[in-house]
């Protein structure tokens, strides 16, 4: 398969980048919140929404049709991090491109896969994203079919993840993990387990507690549990609800 890296420009009106940032939780493939709020909100070209892992809409090798389909309901561009359950093959053999500061995967011409450990200046804007978790369903699932063992991040992945978030420490405003902080999962009724040699719950606890003192951090979503919830003031889990980037308020789309 042949993948043609898409030059890609950030959006900008006269001189001034301006534009809406939406956020919503784990997809999993389905269409019916973007039919939804299609039908409800006026979208415009130049809005973006990120998906915080678990998009699953590269999930076989016809997932161009997927593709095609969102780009149809949705104007602006769909950008997600990745999950556990995403086909880490078919990202992984895409030519890498640069959008808006940071490393992508160009999916479609208005879809992207935001990489591991980069940074995004959108809008104004700096976002930090770092994808991947562990399934705890990988044993019912087939290598290579329906499960991928590059969803764990790699030890370099998170070096490179830690020297992006130090050296933009002051500089980031928000943070999009498909994974949670450790301290999280306290706070959170659905449970999934986690196994005692699995540290990435735990390096992105030692992450958060970095951010909270930093000068510009607002907040960090993350997506994974299946709830719609805030944690903390700086820490919100987030699942059907789709919010603008920053607001505590949902968008109604059902």
């Amino acid at each position: 398969m042949v993948f043609i890296t898409i030059p890609i420009q950030p959006m900008r009106i006269g001189d001034k980048m301006t534009g809406r940032i939406l956020i919503t939780g784990d997809k999993h493939g389905t269409f019916l919140p973007l039919f939804g709020l299609a039908e409800r909100m006026e979208l415009k070209e130049t809005d973006i929404l990120i998906i915080a892992g678990d998009a699953g809409y590269v999930w076989k090798e016809d997932y161009h049709y997927n593709v095609e389909t969102l780009q149809q309901i949705f104007p602006g561009i769909i950008a997600f991090v990745d999950g556990n359950h995403e086909n880490h093959a078919l990202l992984n053999r895409m030519e890498v491109s640069k959008w808006n500061g940071g490393n992508i995967h160009a999916v479609g011409e208005r879809v992207y896969h935001l990489m591991r450990g980069e940074c995004y200046t959108i809008y104004g804007k700096t976002i930090f994203t770092f994808g991947g978790a562990r399934s705890v369903d990988k044993d019912r699932r087939e290598e290579g079919v329906s499960w991928w063992k590059e969803e764990e991040p790699m030890p370099e992945e998170l070096v490179y993840g830690e020297k992006q978030l130090l050296r933009n420490l002051d500089e980031i405003d928000y943070v999009i993990t498909h994974e949670t902080p450790l301290f999280a999962r306290a706070s959170i009724a659905r449970e999934k387990p986690v196994d005692a040699e699995y540290d990435f719950p735990k390096v992105l606890e030692e992450w958060y507690y970095r951010m909270i003192h930093a000068r510009k951090f607002q907040t960090w979503y993350f997506g994974h549990m299946h709830v719609d919830q805030w944690i903390t003031p700086h820490l919100c889990a987030i699942h059907n609800h789709i919010l603008l980037l920053g607001d505590n308020q949902p968008i109604r789309w059902g």
